[in-house]
């Protein structure tokens, strides 16, 4: 029977079994993902990302339970050749949010969590050894003889010890649910009856120490606490954190997960100084990392889906090519043979009027009846668009108009350069090199988009195929299963039968991708947080470089990424940047931009492409849009609506027929400039082999 479950659905790594993890575990060549975690080193380390970064399914595929599913015969050789043992815990709401209020003040319950929270661990780690006393008797024998020495460790000797690590276990969740029923009935007698049994990390730290110095099989082994959703915790409870990592003992490391806005504090208990990055720990940065690594990443991805996909029983018929070969196949793409002639042919063919509307736009902006912008009589008009009709390539026109906007912007005579490009694309069109192959090479993908807004049709094909979902995914796995489980979903509504029959419709992927950049924008990337300022701002930001792209003359080739100097943004303006960054809206590029007109680097950054179906903007990223100071306020500060609109219209206008190079104030004045006896504007910005 027939399987109609979407493989890719469960995309969060914290619902998978630990089965799930160590089969959907998939990594770089050389095992890189598992090495950036530095398992056996000594030092502790912060391991940070957005949502869907991957740093749960890391963490997890570093802890003991499945470290002992890659080793299926059991041998304890097998996990003591990795070095270390994982242990894990989820610092979740439900057990640290309960630790405030009630009528305590806030010093007793720092101290009872920090207690509470290290029994967890300890918990955790008793289980581990209880497991790995199974592999042999003798084993067995030399873990459980550790027990009375573990006694020892704490403050206080229970009136009954055990004898036996299962024994112990049952001591320290006995421990554990003393402070569960005193806390959770402390709301109706205001009192605290827990009686402190161990000093801060004496278990922690004590434990494997015995474990490796007394038994000889596990001496050089490394035991690392992998502490995930640590930005759950409070500002209190991360500075104990801080404290054990500052003051951890051989051999033992930490191993702490968050979001990039986790970590709240570098501050510990009985010192003045904070721990350091590079010192005490070292900071992993999961996304740049996985960024950094864009040919590497797109293999990852294929491994990735092909392992759900047969998980989920498509598998391979006898004689086929392996399913990872097949992903980009079971995608129906865009075509861009010809100049994209058979999505532009389309175009062209539902248009009810004959004018095409690209050309409609520039004679009316050549010819602007009423006003004082005209740089052309009607008929150098018509005899401009004569010029640079191209009828079977509608793409290649608007590469034309684009050149003729060009040549408008730096004052050159329109009806000589129409007769000079008219002239340079039959040698384009014949295969020759110039200024079109040039400038089709980098604006094509945005003429494109262009052109399919002259016709209204939305949306776009740009963000069809395998690859182009993963470009949208900017190197985050959960990203790209997201948009995977809607294009199957929407598939299977539409009656295809996704991965199975013929390739998946453009359509449908569109209809997919917009979902998904919905998804990512309004429930997925922000936390519970009341954010409406922060995406606000990510709109504004997204209308401007719309603006840019779609205008006549863009100023770079597929706007996403920006540039500014933060130092001169109002304090509201930076927390709303930087709030969008943490949130994964945008990325920060760590090398900046050196600004032009001084030796100062601006920051950079780029808008997340998932968004990018959301504003029609692009999933690659090539130059980058220097937005002023009045612009980058208006976008990420407080400005009101029609005052951000004001200062769009004003950075935008200039980019736009007839009024290149002009501002809104220029444009009010009175009429102080004639038309030229070649009817065209004069203006002189710009290298004439500039793009």
């Amino acid at each position: 029977m027939e399987n109609n479950t979407n493989p890719f659905d469960l995309i969060r790594a914290a619902d998978y079994s630990d089965l799930q993890i160590k089969d959907f575990w998939v990594d770089f060549k050389g095992q890189e993902l598992q090495a950036l975690l530095e398992p056996t080193s000594i030092t502790s380390m912060h391991i940070l990302g957005g949502k869907g970064s991957g740093k749960t399914h890391l963490m997890r595929y570093c802890s003991y339970p499945v470290q002992k599913l890659r080793f299926p015969d059991r041998s304890i050789e097998g996990l003591v050749s990795e070095g270390y043992i994982g242990i894990f815990l989820r610092a979740n709401t439900l057990d640290t949010g309960k630790f405030s209020g009630k009528g305590q003040d806030g010093e007793k319950w720092g101290t009872l969590f920090n207690y509470y929270f290290e029994l967890r661990l300890v918990e955790n780690l008793i289980l581990t050894l209880i497991d790995l006393s199974k592999f042999d008797h003798k084993l067995m024998l030399e873990l459980n003889s550790l027990v009375g020495d573990v006694l020892l460790l704490l403050d206080e000797q229970p009136t009954q010890k055990p004898n036996t690590l299962t024994g112990l276990l049952d001591f320290i969740v006995s421990l554990r649910k003393a402070v569960d029923l005193s806390v959770n009935n402390c709301v109706f007698t205001r009192a605290l009856n827990v009686n402190i049994l161990l000093s801060p990390g004496s278990l922690l730290f004590g434990v494997p120490a015995l474990v490796t110095k007394r038994i000889k099989i596990f001496e050089k082994l490394r035991f690392i606490y992998l502490v995930d959703e640590v930005e759950n915790l409070t500002v209190d409870q991360q500075k104990f954190l801080n404290t054990l990592i500052r003051h951890s003992m051989d051999p033992c490391s930490f191993r702490l997960g968050a979001r990039l806005y986790g970590i709240k504090t570098l501050a510990n208990y009985g010192t003045d100084e904070e721990n350091k990055e590079g010192s005490e720990f070292k900071a992993l940065y999961l996304d740049q990392i996985l960024r950094s690594k864009g040919e590497a990443f797109k293999e990852f991805s294929r491994e990735l889906c092909a392992k759900r996909l047969e998980d989920g029983g498509f598998a391979n018929k006898p004689g086929e090519q392996k399913l990872k070969g097949l992903l980009q196949s079971f995608f129906e793409t865009y075509s861009s043979d010809d100049y994209y002639r058979s999505h532009t042919k389309e175009l062209v063919g539902i248009a009810k009027s004959s004018e095409r509307p690209y050309f409609k736009k520039l004679r009316d902006q050549l010819h602007s009846k009423g006003t004082n912008n005209a740089v052309a009589t009607a008929s150098d008009a018509k005899r401009i668009i004569s010029l640079l009709s191209i009828h079977e390539h509608p793409l290649v026109e608007k590469a034309n108009i684009f050149m003729l906007y060009q040549d408008w912007y730096r004052g050159k005579d329109l009806i000589k350069s129409a007769e000079l490009i008219s002239e340079e694309c039959k040698g384009f069109l014949a295969g020759e090199p110039g200024r079109h192959k040039t400038l089709y090479g980098h604006f094509a993908i945005d003429l494109l988009a262009q052109l399919y807004r002259d016709y209204k049709q939305s949306p776009t094909p740009m963000y069809a195929g395998f690859d182009s979902f993963v470009r949208m995914s900017a190197c985050v796995p959960r990203n790209l299963l997201v948009i995977l489980q809607n294009v199957y979903k929407w598939a299977s509504f539409n009656g295809d039968r996704p991965f199975r029959d013929g390739p998946i419709p453009i359509l449908t992927q569109a209809e997919a991708v917009i979902q998904s950049a919905g998804f990512f924008f309004d429930e997925d990337a922000r936390p519970g947080a009341d954010v409406p300022n922060v995406q606000r701002a990510v709109e504004r930001l997204a209308e401007y470089l719309r603006e840019v792209r779609f205008s006549s003359k863009p100023v770079e080739v597929s706007p996403l990424a920006f540039s500014l100097d933060v130092s001169k943004l109002s304090e509201a303006a930076k927390y709303n940047l930087k709030r969008a960054e943490n949130w994964s809206y945008i990325f920060r590029h760590p090398k900046g931009r050196p600004n032009a007109n001084s030796k100062r680097v601006d920051e950079k950054y780029q808008l997340n492409p998932m968004l990018s179906p959301k504003w029609d903007l692009p999933v690659s990223v090539r130059g980058d849009v220097r937005l002023p100071h009045g612009v980058a306020e208006a976008i990420f500060g407080t400005l009101d609506s029609s005052g951000f609109q004001k200062e769009l219209n004003e950075a935008t206008l200039g980019m736009k027929a007839p009024n290149f190079g002009k501002s809104r104030a220029q444009l009010n004045r009175p009429h102080m400039e004639e038309l030229s006896t070649n009817n065209t504007l004069s203006l002189n910005f710009g290298d004439d082999d500039a793009i």
